[in-house]
């Protein structure tokens, strides 16, 4: 996919403006974004139109789609927003900051977000529509599932899996070889050091399940 195409950001509240100056940083021609409501900050901020809400972007068939919408926990809107857009897979851009060090036999699927100081290393399979955030650290081998949010400053260890929709809070670390579960959210600052049930909502060091 050419860098130079025209692209959309899927949302206009705060994570929308980290994207959209992410992809500029790529080389993308981001025309502007959509969402359903005003978003007058990121508008007069980055000198970007509203182009309407999601709805609208049947005018636009030739440009590339990126979700710019974020979340603090496991939330299904982004899965549902693609869904409804209900684009073919290749229309959905991979941003990739030119600060962010992507290991060349790393594969990203369509929509990932990696953001500005992130390391993805060998072998380390990211699935689709996934926020890597500012400075997270994927070891080798490594596999995330789709719609999946990583906060900043987290660390991944090799061979450990993050399965679909799951949250990983602001510097928490995932041991070498566990498995996260889908839906799981792992909170600030928690230590993952064995596997749980999907679904868990884990906080602490080491990290428990929260009753």
């Amino acid at each position: 996919m050419s860098a130079s195409r025209p692209l959309i950001v899927v949302g206009g509240g705060e994570l929308s403006r980290v994207v959209i100056e992410t992809a500029r940083a790529q080389g993308f021609n981001v025309l502007g974004f959509v969402d359903h409501n005003p978003c007058e900050q990121t508008a007069q901020r980055l000198g970007l139109p509203r182009l309407g809400s999601d709805d609208d972007l049947r005018s636009f068939t030739e440009a590339n789609l990126v979700l710019g919408v974020g979340c603090t926990s496991v939330n299904p809107a982004r899965e549902t927003i693609v869904k409804r857009i209900s684009a073919p897979p290749h229309r959905w851009a991979t941003i990739i900051h030119p600060h962010a060090d992507v290991s060349p036999t790393a594969e990203l699927a369509e929509g990932v977000v990696v953001l500005a100081g992130a390391v993805v290393c060998s072998g380390a399979r990211i699935g689709a529509h996934c926020i890597i955030n500012l400075g997270v650290k994927i070891d080798h081998d490594v596999s995330v599932g789709s719609f999946v949010h990583i906060a900043p400053q987290v660390a991944v260890g090799g061979g450990a899996s993050v399965g679909d929709g799951a949250y990983v809070g602001m510097g928490a670390v995932v041991r070498d070889h566990i498995r996260v579960g889908e839906r799981t959210m792992i909170g600030m600052g928690a230590v993952v050091t064995r596997q749980f049930e999907p679904g868990t909502v884990l906080v602490g060091v080491p990290a428990k399940p929260l009753r």
